[in-house]
């Protein structure tokens, strides 16, 4: 079924979108969009905000609808963050994640990175395990974000 997903990379027309999505799934965990982190704000300035720090996002698109997002952003030498790997509710169960997280990881090993790492937060359980299914460990000092309470890493 996801073979009708096109995952590509973001371009500045889906930056409404973008934002939208990112909004919606935070909500469902208390969050809001714009608090406690500024990658919420680079998303504002899509693509360039990543492809200008070295970085790289991509969007996964089923007949017109933003369905997930996925971004990488290089944090130290060696190390890369994976970055706003949201996907909709209706997504979600469709492998979609393990796509993105396909996607993150080929574009870190391209560039030599010797790991990905990332943050969440408790609530995101779901997530929490498909990160810990896909051989990331928890690494708590990889918590950048000030609403984040969990930092994770993945040797590449």
């Amino acid at each position: 079924m996801t073979d009708a997903i096109e995952v590509r990379p973001v371009r500045r027309e889906d930056v409404t979108a973008v934002i939208a999505l990112v909004s919606e799934v935070l909500s469902e965990f208390g969050l809001e969009f714009g608090v406690g982190t500024t990658t919420d704000d680079a998303l504002r300035d899509l693509p360039a905000s990543y492809e200008g720090g070295g970085g790289a996002f991509w969007v996964a698109i089923r007949g017109g609808d933003l369905l997930g997002t996925c971004g990488v952003f290089p944090v130290a030498p060696g190390s890369v963050e994976l970055r706003k790997m949201y996907l909709r509710p209706a997504a979600r169960g469709l492998r979609l994640g393990e796509r993105l997280l396909d996607h993150a990881m080929a574009w870190a090993r391209e560039r030599g990175a010797a790991q990905l790492v990332l943050d969440t937060v408790e609530e995101m359980s779901r997530a929490i395990a498909f990160y810990e299914a896909h051989g990331f460990v928890r690494d708590d000092a990889q918590r950048r974000g000030a609403r984040c309470t969990r930092g994770y890493t993945l040797r590449l």
